[in-house]
């Protein structure tokens, strides 16, 4: 059976045909494993060229582009970014420009300069072929550290990226780097700003303690010891929850975006339960322009319990643009691949749950809706009652055009078991995994993950 896949960004259009020799395995699956690629053809937004090939072509593709970007943001030549002799890819013209090159099989080199914005959408792409489980489940990424021969003179890291950044501004882009971004040297918090003797206010259920003296805050100097003693959370599952609970919340809670005339970056330091314990300004940050941002309001003050539990944290990279959009990293990067937790998948409950899903959506998904052309693109966990629990936009549409979904209004984190009140952020209760595409004119396609 001739299969088909097709990953589509704004100015990026990967698609890939192939088949599976056990055509009679699905797995349960409605989407069919595609096990062997035939052909691969990798189309950008001006038009005038595309790239094709096979497998090969594809493995240089995915290598290349990803040692690329990674060898921009760090500063470090990666001896092997070139992604074998079949696909190159280069710094082209201006600091804007990149130059990829493949070789076709008559032997000819077609070159395709791409801007800023077509390179994020190609690392988007490939990005969503390596974590679909039902393309070529074999293919990875296959990341390694360079070594330190290749080092070169230290040079600040906001200046090494400025030519992949300068005029780009959006979340997709940070999030499609999330795998690619190298990992920072571990630095001490030093001058936390706040006062850790005010209590917030919390929304969620507050615990229940036979000693009040362990609802008591905690001092600067013990705020401080917490912070620089408390175990990092590395678990790339955990922090994706965390990443993902704390900016809906950052985001929501930032009202006011057009009085930030300069881009406004925090280091800031998390519990598994999403709370905000700690944060500093960095990269030339004015100490006290966090009164621009949500932060001060989110800021929860640790208490004794904090101390007494150890708590494990976790920091991120948190920038308020001036162009008002929220970008948010993971402080060390992921050091691995985020995974699903307590998946069903069972195939007569996923059924009955995609067909719930599927009405639902479809209720909420207004005809007039427009998606300017682009299918907007998400990863769905639902409950076993078909209460949405989570959700992740997979495509650079999908986040610009979040909001225009109906799956904000129908996310429900306690459904999950997600919140302050559980302890985490991590779901306790099973999740079925869907992939759902938004077209224009209501139109909902789901399928299982």
């Amino acid at each position: 059976m001739n299969i088909k896949r097709q990953y589509n960004l704004p100015n990026v259009r990967l698609e890939l045909e192939g088949f599976n020799p056990n055509a009679t395995d699905s797995g349960g699956n409605a989407r069919p494993l595609m096990a062997i690629v035939t052909n691969v053809e990798c189309h950008f937004n001006n038009g005038e060229h595309f790239l094709s090939g096979g497998r090969d072509f594809l493995e240089g593709l995915v290598q290349g582009v990803s040692a690329y970007v990674q060898g921009v943001l760090s500063g470090i030549d990666h001896p092997n970014s070139t992604g074998g002799a079949l696909v190159k890819l280069v710094a082209g013209s201006g600091a804007d420009r990149h130059l990829l090159s493949a070789q076709t099989p008559a032997g000819e080199t077609v070159e395709v300069e791409l801007n800023t914005l077509e390179l994020f959408d190609l690392v988007d792409a490939i990005d969503q072929l390596c974590t679909d489980n039902r393309t070529l489940p074999d293919i990875d990424l296959n990341l390694n550290p360079v070594s330190r021969r290749y080092r070169v003179a230290d040079v600040p890291q906001h200046q090494r990226a400025m030519p992949m950044v300068t005029g780009l501004g959006t979340l997709a882009i940070a999030a499609a780097l999330l795998f690619l971004i190298p990992v920072p040297q571990v630095e001490e918090p030093q001058d936390l700003r706040g006062d850790p003797t005010v209590q917030r206010e919390e929304d969620d259920e507050s615990p229940d303690l036979d000693d009040p003296s362990a609802m008591a805050t905690i001092s600067a100097a013990e705020l401080e010891t917490l912070l620089t003693e408390a175990e990092l959370i590395t678990d790339p599952t955990e922090i994706n929850f965390i990443q993902r609970y704390l900016f809906r919340e950052i985001s929501n809670a930032w009202e006011d975006r057009s009085g930030i005339t300069q881009d406004l970056a925090f280091r800031i330091s998390a519990t598994i339960d999403g709370s905000i314990i700690a944060y500093r300004a960095i990269e030339n940050t004015p100490e006290t322009a966090d009164d621009r941002t949500p932060l001060p309001d989110l800021k929860f003050a640790p208490t004794q319990m904090a101390i007494a539990n150890r708590e494990a944290i976790t920091d991120f990279k948190v920038v308020f643009t001036r162009n008002g959009v929220l970008q948010m990293n993971p402080w060390q990067g992921y050091r691995g691949r985020p995974e699903f937790t307590n998946v069903i998948d069972d195939p007569d409950r996923l059924a009955a749950l995609q067909d719930q899903l599927q009405t639902t959506l479809e209720a909420a998904w207004d005809e007039e809706s427009n998606t300017f052309g682009n299918d907007l693109i998400f990863r769905v966990a639902v409950t076993e009652t078909g209460e949405i629990g989570d959700y992740e936009a997979q495509n650079n549409a999908g986040f610009q055009l979040e909001r225009s979904t109906p799956l904000p209004e129908l996310l429900n984190l306690r459904a999950a078991g997600i919140g302050r009140s559980f302890g985490t952020v991590i779901p306790s209760e099973p999740l079925a995994q869907f992939r759902v595409l938004f077209k224009s004119g209501g139109i909902v396609e789901i399928t299982p993950l």
